[in-house]
């Protein structure tokens, strides 16, 4: 069994699931509801817990999932580049690297993948009641579907030397409204998903 961490539109979910061997990242694109056993329910407005000893989730009730379960094939890595960018599904801001071919450019791309969309070195934050949590990820799967909208997040440029006594230049974002009407992919983007285990990180 999988341990399955999740966040859905109204609390924190928790419990195990049966992978079927494959990667979680397929599994999320492929399926419409997923059976979980010892289930534990946070909500997020005021912290109580719920335990549950089975459920069956539909997948479009979650915002992200943590990534977990198998790695994919070695053999069909990429070598790739990362972007910075934040999204904002229901009551979750997402900070994470979306990962894409040298040639290619990751945000764009992330809009013409599969529905779940991996990004690496995440931060989430939200509120639990009264309290604000911010919650740090190896790797999370997020539901774009779900996805008010993406946007890069560029660094402040570094000053050159004869800037030193100038106003330093802000940092610069685009973004891409994903409120309006986008069509997936039929063909899932395992290439791109797994491009982004070059590092060794878990999908």
């Amino acid at each position: 069994m999988l341990d399955f961490d999740a966040y859905a539109a109204d609390c924190r979910l928790f419990g195990h699931l049966e992978p079927g061997g494959g990667r979680l990242t397929d599994l999320l694109n492929a399926t419409a509801e997923l059976r979980l056993e010892d289930v534990c329910l946070e909500s997020l407005e005021d912290g109580h817990v719920v335990e549950i000893p089975e459920i069956v989730v539909s997948i479009g009730e979650l915002c992200a999932v943590v990534a977990s379960g198998p790695r994919g094939d070695i053999g069909r890595r990429l070598r790739t580049h990362a972007s910075r960018v934040a999204v904002n599904l229901g009551p979750y801001t997402v900070v994470g690297l979306v990962h894409g071919t040298p040639a290619s450019d990751p945000l764009g791309a992330a809009v013409r993948r599969a529905a779940w969309l991996p990004l690496t070195d995440a931060t989430v934050t939200y509120r639990r009641g009264p309290d604000s949590v911010c919650d740090e990820v190896a790797t999370l799967l997020v539901n774009r579907t779900l996805a008010n909208s993406l946007r890069a997040v560029e660094e402040v440029n570094a000053a050159f030397p004869w800037e030193a006594k100038t106003t330093p230049r802000p940092a610069t974002s685009r973004a891409i409204d994903l409120t309006g009407t986008l069509l997936d992919d039929e063909r899932p983007d395992r290439d791109e998903a797994e491009a982004a285990l070059g590092s060794g990180l878990v999908l």
